[in-house]
């Protein structure tokens, strides 16, 4: 068959398509039906009770396929009610023993496509996009945010002062670091009762709302307790690993508990960063929007992180994209800087959370420079404000990106 997007048969439209590349010497017909028999009916050799209606109401079926080079390129279409709404199940399903067979070399997991009916089994966002705006009460900007540094090791007291300080230089969002969650040294009641107080001394001082997400990451039994103890010491916001506690962790927590969740994808790259095998980043976005994520990161537009600034933009695309369910709220992190705010926005759009860490924490003037340096970049992009022309900006660009100081006369 040829390549490209096309209508479903109408016997095909209560399945799950999902769009693999291949690396093999197999034939298209080898490929196709190894693959739909090895993740439904079948095995490597023929079973008695494997009987047509079997394979008619149960098998996966190629709806197209063709060559790309070295790779196969397949649309699988499998049925819903092998797997039902779990996350577990359907990944078992469209990437499991697959990436074990031998004749496969390297196999990419490029996307899926879910039926109406599929979607309509999960609640999705609750918050998403509009409902963080809400939260924070902005509407006519991006959202600004950090990551408190050092990652580990300060006392909840020394962690409230962070924040403190980073909420009065204008970011509206601050987070824990995936390296933190319920540390001896840091439990999660202590940590957010002082981060709530210095969030709540900010918008005393300046009317501005403002949001903290406590990393409730844990062993599975233990991140609903988690996350109802920051609930409880008044966190606004939780985040989760969502890779290394799983998806289907986040599905729980995000039906569980009625604030925003922020997904981070720590150790995704180990299965996403090899670009013929393992799975796309952009899928990984969109089975969190569907698992409930609120925020998920994308990687970041001239940043640290290995993946291409049109990557980048893919991986924001599924977050956002027309879907019976609300959207999630893409996260730009990874190396940031006020010399960086600019090329973000405009690539990303202004439905976005610009996360900073060291670009913030790290300012020649300490935490709130960092985070006004951060703020009025936002307001140069915008054309509100000339580049470098105040001190924590020029700072900045003077130590990150200096040539553009240098353009700007300064």
């Amino acid at each position: 068959m040829v390549p490209g997007r096309f209508s479903l048969p109408e016997e095909n439209r209560d399945r799950v398509v999902a769009t693999y590349a291949i690396e093999t010497a197999l034939s298209l017909e080898e490929v196709s039906d190894g693959l739909c028999a090895e993740q439904s009916t079948g095995t490597w050799e023929s079973v008695e009770r494997e009987t047509e209606d079997l394979v008619s109401r149960c098998g996966a079926r190629a709806v197209g396929s063709w060559r790309r080079g070295d790779h196969v390129v397949l649309r699988i279409a499998f049925p819903t009610g092998n797997f039902g709404c779990s996350i577990p199940m359907l990944l078992s399903t469209v990437a499991g023993n697959l990436y074990e067979m031998g004749s496969f070399r390297r196999t990419r997991l490029l996307d899926l496509e879910f039926p109406d009916a599929f979607v309509e089994g999960f609640e999705g966002p609750s918050f998403g996009i509009d409902g963080c705006r809400e939260l924070l009460g902005v509407t006519d900007r991006p959202l600004l945010g950090t990551i408190i540094k050092p990652n580990v090791g300060l006392s909840p007291e020394e962690f409230g002062e962070a924040c403190y300080e980073s909420a009065r230089g204008g970011v509206d969002f601050v987070k824990d670091d995936e390296l933190v969650a319920d540390p001896g040294y840091s439990p999660i009641s202590d940590r957010v009762t002082e981060a709530m107080d210095g969030l709540d001394r900010v918008e005393e001082e300046t009317g501005e709302r403002k949001m903290f997400a406590a990393n409730v990451t844990d062993e599975v039994d233990g991140i609903v307790d988690n996350a109802e103890e920051a609930r409880d010491a008044g966190a606004n916001c939780l985040m989760l690993n969502f890779v290394t506690a799983g998806l289907s962790a986040l599905r729980v927590l995000t039906s569980e508990m009625d604030l925003p969740v922020h997904c981070h994808r720590d150790m995704f790259a180990a299965f996403t960063r090899v670009p013929d095998h393992g799975v796309s980043p952009a899928l990984l976005n969109k089975l969190v929007r569907l698992c409930g994520g609120d925020q998920a990161h994308v990687g970041s537009i001239d940043g640290k992180l290995y993946e291409s600034n049109d990557e980048v933009v893919a991986n924001a695309a599924p977050l956002r994209e027309r879907w019976l369910l609300k959207s999630t709220l893409p996260v730009s992190s990874g190396g940031l800087h006020a010399g960086k705010v600019a090329a973000n926005l405009d690539r990303l759009g202004e439905d976005v959370l610009i996360l900073a860490g060291g670009g913030i924490h790290g300012h020649p003037g300490g935490t709130t420079a960092g985070a006004r340096s951060m703020r009025q970049a936002m307001e140069v992009a915008a054309g509100d404000r000339e580049l470098g022309e105040s001190p924590e900006m020029k700072a900045a660009l003077e130590k990150w990106s200096p040539v553009k100081a240098g353009e700007d006369g300064n």
